[in-house]
């Protein structure tokens, strides 16, 4: 009658114990990057918004000639934030490129965004 009792012995629990902390760690390590990517997600559409405000402030300057000489406003949304501009004005066409700079997890990230205003 002894026999034909089953149970789990202590290697198999063991081993049970063993494979439920595996897949623990690794959900919570596939957890903590989705976070990480979030945040580097959130970081790129606030540099996003910062170069497209540039550009609709560009838009709004008051003549075509005073695109040469717009300075952009400093910008702190993000780590470290620069903004450059790179502007070819010519006689009926600009060509503008905004570029955003920022630390992220100590990398320096970059954004541009570009666009042409006609006179």
């Amino acid at each position: 009658m002894i026999r034909n009792k089953r149970g789990l012995t202590l290697i198999e629990l063991m081993a049970a114990v063993a494979i439920i902390i595996l897949i623990i760690t690794g959900s919570l390590l596939s957890f903590m990057h989705l976070m990480f990517l979030g945040d580097s997600s959130i970081n790129l559409t606030l540099a996003a918004n910062d170069a497209q405000y540039i550009l609709e402030q560009l838009k709004g300057v008051p003549t075509y000639a005073a695109i040469s000489s717009y300075v952009a406003p400093t910008l702190n949304n993000l780590l470290d934030e620069s903004i450059t501009l790179n502007r070819s004005v010519g006689t009926n066409l600009a060509n503008i490129t905004v570029n955003v700079n920022w630390r992220e997890k100590n990398q320096t990230r970059s954004y541009s965004l570009s666009t042409c205003i006609a006179r």
